[in-house]
């Protein structure tokens, strides 16, 4: 009896051993056919068999599953993760046929990685470009400079708490961004790529298949990181945080106007707006010819009621940038920003003739406010022609009775929302 065991259990493995064979075969003829589809297929029917297979069986069907769901360079995002992991497992085997055809698709991989975390960028999947660069990082880990694109592109996704977690580990970590980039065109594609280091990128130039290699530095962030975070406070109302490490990075960049804007954003959100005037004056030297940060000191002008400020600061911008139709705008909105207590005052008023001969008055010295606004708020619109402003001026010629100018913005707007 013990010799009928014995041998139905040899037969058993013989059997489990010819259907790994059969099954690493036709999955290694799947791939040399370019058919990854059936090569997918294949790996998920040969990875129950994965506990019986012996070493060099493991090799070849690591090897083989890292290089169908690589595709080519056709790889899902999906299917990233299981393509490293299968890498990694052949890796960790002591002996290896593929490691070094497994390397250049962990690296191909990598690539790919990092130009779709670029490509997401470029068109504004902030969160998305987010997650590849995160990704990158994790692939590189000596590239902290992947993590720090991964803080900025979630804080531009508005991800603020992942965003901060990283700026937190770049703080930890010490990292300083004054690193080298490697980087080299792949004539194929005519795009700039990243490589892990210089070797790499050299024996890159050596194969022919790139060109122009190029050894950026780049500067510190530090002072960049934590103006960062202090943005992120600020929005998280905590203004004393953000203040905190507001004074910390002045100490790297003391004439960054972003910082003064994030410390103007701090004390609004802290309501400490009396600080805000003296810290837009001390920083005025740094914004002349800046028609973007005159118009941003103007906006923290409006916040604090320093209406005669905050109009210096637009038409400044103006005379910077006249095609930049945002302080215009911010023009008009300065000069009808009277316009509220004019109303409540005429709402306030009696039926006397004294009280009637006010309400005239208000009446007269609101047409005239809006009047005057109206020349800059069509200057906003001939510049940028958006809806919102259409609407606001349409608004502007009801109420100043320019009953011709308002039927032709309405069609206007009815113009823009039908596409026209």
């Amino acid at each position: 009896m013990k010799k009928f065991i014995t041998l139905i259990c040899s037969v058993l493995i013989a059997y489990t051993s010819f259907s790994q064979k059969n099954e690493i075969k036709a999955l290694e003829k799947a791939i040399k056919n370019n058919n990854f589809s059936e090569a997918k297929s294949l790996v998920a029917q040969a990875e129950p068999l994965l506990a019986n297979m012996d070493e060099k069986t493991k090799d070849k069907f690591y090897f083989f599953k890292a290089k169908s769901l690589y595709s080519n360079g056709a790889i899902a995002n999906s299917d990233i993760d299981s393509a490293l992991e299968a890498i990694e497992n052949l890796m960790s085997l002591s002996k290896s046929k593929y490691k070094k055809d497994a390397l250049t698709i962990k690296n191909n991989i990598f690539q790919s990685v990092v130009q779709s975390a670029y490509s997401a960028a470029q068109k504004g999947n902030n969160e998305a470009a987010g997650d590849s660069f995160y990704r990158a990082y994790n692939l590189s880990k000596t590239d902290t400079l992947f993590l720090y694109a991964a803080a900025s592109s979630y804080l531009n996704a508005q991800k603020f708490d992942k965003s901060l977690e990283f700026y937190k580990q770049l703080q930890e970590m010490g990292y300083k961004g004054e690193s080298v980039q490697y980087v080299a065109t792949n004539k194929e594609t005519g795009e700039e790529e990243i490589f892990n280091s210089k070797d790499l990128r050299d024996a890159s130039i050596k194969s022919r298949q790139y060109i122009a290699p190029k050894d950026k530095k780049l500067p510190s962030k530090q002072g960049e990181i934590l103006r960062y975070m202090a943005l992120i406070y600020s929005s998280q109302e905590k203004a004393d945080k953000a203040l905190e490490l507001i004074a910390k990075a002045k100490e790297y960049n003391p004439e960054d106007t972003q910082l003064v804007i994030a410390e103007a954003k701090a004390y609004l959100a802290s309501n400490q707006k009396d600080k805000i005037k003296p810290l837009l004056e001390s920083a005025n030297s740094l914004i002349k010819g800046d028609a973007i940060n005159l118009m941003n000191f103007g906006i923290f002008a409006m916040e604090i009621n320093e209406s005669e400020m905050a109009m210096n600061y637009f038409e400044n911008a103006t005379k910077v940038n006249p095609k930049m139709s945002e302080p215009y705008l911010n023009i008009g909105a300065l000069i009808l920003d009277d316009d509220r207590a004019m109303v409540e005052e005429m709402n306030s008023l009696g039926t006397s003739s004294a009280d009637n001969a006010r309400y005239d008055e208000l009446r007269a010295k609101r047409l005239e406010l809006y009047k005057k606004a109206i020349p800059y708020v069509e200057k906003a619109f001939e510049l940028k022609p958006e809806i919102e402003t259409a609407k606001y001026l349409r608004d502007i010629y009801s109420t100043a009775f320019m009953t011709d100018k308002y039927n032709e913005m309405k069609q206007k707007i009815a113009d823009m929302e039908a596409g026209n």
